[in-house]
């Protein structure tokens, strides 16, 4: 709704909107007219049309954003290198450090100082590949694993308990809209 006066978003619903699980929210969280856009979403909302689910994904990547931030805090980590263990931590093979620097944009040598910091405090191991005992491969600690679970444990519990007060037919739905959006940004992510 480009254009429209951040009054009119306030309340208005799409019936898409209702059907996805509205009413579990307003279980939850008071009626979604109490909850307007935040700033970010008033100046995006002048430059593009979108659907409202599209509007309500756009909050929740903000949210996942916000609740990194807090975390790294909560850990006492730099912003970089709770960057760099959740790319050690989420990568489906093991990442060295050549290729962790790649992903975070900077060079080897600071990612050496950063590994190592990472290291002292407890938080990542370097382990020799069992395949080229030449290439080290970086692991989270248990402890860090451990950590991050305890920390986030509050959040995913609130989660479940939402996603579980979705009947059959409305779960079938969100699963289905967060797993093709789950798709089209891993096809974004493998164009040239």
């Amino acid at each position: 709704m480009a254009g429209a006066e951040p009054d009119e978003w306030d309340t208005e619903v799409s019936s898409d909107a209702m059907y996805l699980g509205i009413g579990a929210f307003d279980r939850y969280y008071g009626p979604v007219s109490e909850h307007p856009q935040d700033a970010v979403e008033v100046r995006e909302r002048q430059r593009l049309d979108a659907s409202e689910v599209s509007w309500a994904l756009r909050e929740v990547n903000r949210a996942a954003a916000e609740v990194d931030v807090e975390l790294a805090r909560r850990m006492g980590l730099r912003p970089m290198d709770y960057s760099a263990l959740g790319h050690v931590m989420t990568a489906p093979t093991p990442l060295g450090p050549a290729e962790l620097s790649a992903r975070l944009g900077i060079s080897t040598g600071s990612c050496t100082e950063l590994v190592d910091r990472l290291e002292r405090a407890g938080h990542l191991e370097r382990r020799r590949d069992d395949g080229d005992r030449r290439r080290v491969a970086l692991h989270p600690s248990y402890g860090v694993v451990d950590r991050v679970l305890e920390e986030i444990r509050p959040l995913l519990d609130a989660l479940d308990e939402l996603s579980g007060s979705l009947s059959p037919e409305q779960e079938a739905v969100v699963l289905g809209y967060l797993r093709g959006t789950a798709a089209q940004m891993r096809a974004f992510l493998a164009r040239p």
